[in-house]
């Protein structure tokens, strides 16, 4: 290896070190990045989803069924709702979307959040979503796909 190499591979190695060092303080777990009021992960089967909603006239909640149309994303969708990380999308639905209110799974995140208006951002390593505004209703479910 001649000297020109010997200094970029040195200043890669360090560059690489520095950064790894410098952000390995700042990862937090998820759960501490989500407000456990704001949104609540559905992973139940349709009748506990049902029973979770009987209070959403009082508690002023929805449903939203969020899941992928596409098969263009490589690896997974990371999805935001209101700039909170909320899970990863891992398959598609080319043909017809699941039910809203449809437990989560590989392919489907569903979750119980405030009415009112949202936002909605995804990403994969080779796709981003421009970010989408909606506007979802106390006791409504709103299917949301990613096309």
């Amino acid at each position: 290896m001649n000297i020109l190499n010997r200094v970029i591979m040195s200043c890669l190695v360090l560059m690489l070190s520095t950064s790894h060092s410098t952000h390995a303080d700042q990862v937090k777990p998820i759960g501490d990045l989500m407000n456990p009021f704001a949104f609540q992960k559905l992973n139940q089967s349709i009748e506990s989803i049902d029973a979770d909603l009987q209070s959403c006239e009082s508690d002023n909640i929805a449903v939203i069924t969020i899941y992928s149309t596409t098969d263009k994303a490589q690896i997974g969708i990371d999805v935001k709702v209101d700039d909170t990380p909320v899970g990863s999308v891992t398959t598609h639905f080319p043909d017809t979307g699941p039910d809203c209110k449809t437990p989560s799974s590989d392919g489907i995140i569903t979750i119980v959040i405030p009415a009112g208006e949202h936002t909605l951002d995804a990403e994969s390593i080779n796709l981003i979503w421009p970010t989408h505004t909606f506007n979802v209703n106390k006791c409504e479910c709103l299917a949301l796909p990613l096309s």
